[in-house]
C-alpha cells in the first residue's frame, strides 16, 4: 500500500495500477463499513480521474493504514472474510506457465475425476442413443432429440450449484 499523505511524492504522476489501487483500498474501507456508499463512489470517481498523488491524498485522510493490522480488529479477534481477501499463496502456481493465475478460483467438478468423465462421455452417449433409437424405432427421430438434453444436465449436476468452489475446502 501506498502512503498518499507523503509530501515529496504528492507531484508524482500516476499509473492505472495506483488508480486500481487506490480505487481497491476504498473498496477495501467501503467492505469494512468506513465509508457510505455514496462516500465510496464519490471517492472512488475521484480516484480513477487523478493524475498526481497528491490528488488522491485527501481522499484516504480519514481513513486508516490498512497496511498494518488493525487494533480493534486485533482486539476483537475477528477473522478476515475469506471471500474478500486474496487467496492464499498456495493457491498461485509454483513454476510461472502451469496454470493461469486465477486456477483457484475455478469450480472443481462434484465427484472428481469421475465427474470430469461424466461430462466427457455423456455427447457421446447421447449420439450413440439418438442415432439408434432415430433408425431403430418407429418415428424415432420424432423424439430421439430428447437424448440431447442429457448432455447440460449432466453439466450443470457435475459443474452447477453441487460442484465445490475450488478456494474453499
Amino acid at each position: 500500500m501506498t502512503d498518499y499523505s507523503d509530501a515529496a511524492g504528492a507531484s508524482i504522476r500516476l499509473s492505472n495500477a495506483d488508480r486500481d489501487e487506490a480505487v481497491a483500498r476504498l473498496a477495501r474501507a467501503h467492505g469494512d463499513g468506513r465509508l457510505t456508499a455514496d462516500e465510496y463512489t464519490e471517492r472512488s470517481d475521484t480516484a480513477k480521474t487523478a493524475t498526481t498523488r497528491g490528488e488522491l491524498a485527501p481522499l484516504f485522510a480519514d481513513l486508516p493504514d490498512t497496511t498494518k493490522e488493525s487494533v480493534i480488529g486485533s482486539a476483537a479477534g475477528s477473522a478476515p472474510d475469506p471471500d474478500f481477501g486474496p487467496p492464499p499463496a498456495a493457491a498461485y502456481p509454483s513454476k510461472p506457465g502451469d496454470e493461469s493465475r486465477d486456477s483457484y478460483n475455478r469450480t472443481r467438478p462434484l465427484g472428481g475425476t469421475a465427474g470430469v468423465v461424466a461430462v466427457s462421455v455423456t455427447p457421446l452417449i447421447a449420439l450413440a442413443a439418438f442415432l439408434l433409437c432415430g433408425f431403430l424405432a418407429p418415428d424415432g427421430f420424432a423424439w430421439s432429440w430428447l437424448f440431447w438434453l442429457a448432455v447440460p444436465i449432466v453439466g450443470i449436476i457435475v459443474y452447477g450449484p453441487a460442484g465445490r468452489s475450488g478456494n474453499r475446502d
